[in-house]
């Protein structure tokens, strides 16, 4: 498995860092505790130098990259980037235009935790 991505500058690991990170997995944790079988997948915490985006996955490599800017969002704001850079990272799922965490732009209205876990159902189960 590769460390970087392209555009993308790695933090350091110190506790700022840490915090952050288990902030992410956080929303890992928590589909995992709704029962979805997820497989291990790396993240890695930074800045996207090259465009202006809130985090970037390998597809089907078990890699995301999660930005500050992402972190600093809200939490509805934040897990729809997390479960969408999980369908990218597990299952290669592309971006879907009009669906509230798969679209390739993140919408004004963000989907609620209930939300966004019924809609990370649906595609799991297309891929499971």
């Amino acid at each position: 498995m590769s460390r970087t991505v392209k555009g993308f500058v790695n933090h350091k690991m110190n506790n700022e860092v840490y915090k952050n990170k288990q902030k992410v997995l956080n929303f890992v944790y928590e589909l995992k505790n709704q029962g979805f079988k997820l497989p291990y997948v790396r993240v890695k915490i930074g800045d996207d130098k090259k465009c202006n985006v809130l985090a970037k996955a390998k597809m089907k490599k078990c890699e995301i990259w999660v930005t500050q800017k992402a972190i600093n969002n809200g939490s509805n704001e934040l897990r729809s980037v997390i479960y969408h850079e999980l369908l990218h990272a597990i299952y290669g799922c592309e971006h879907v235009k009009g669906c509230l965490i798969m679209d390739a732009v993140q919408p004004d209205v963000v989907a609620t935790k209930v939300k966004a876990i019924e809609i990370f159902k649906k595609y799991y189960n297309k891929y499971n």
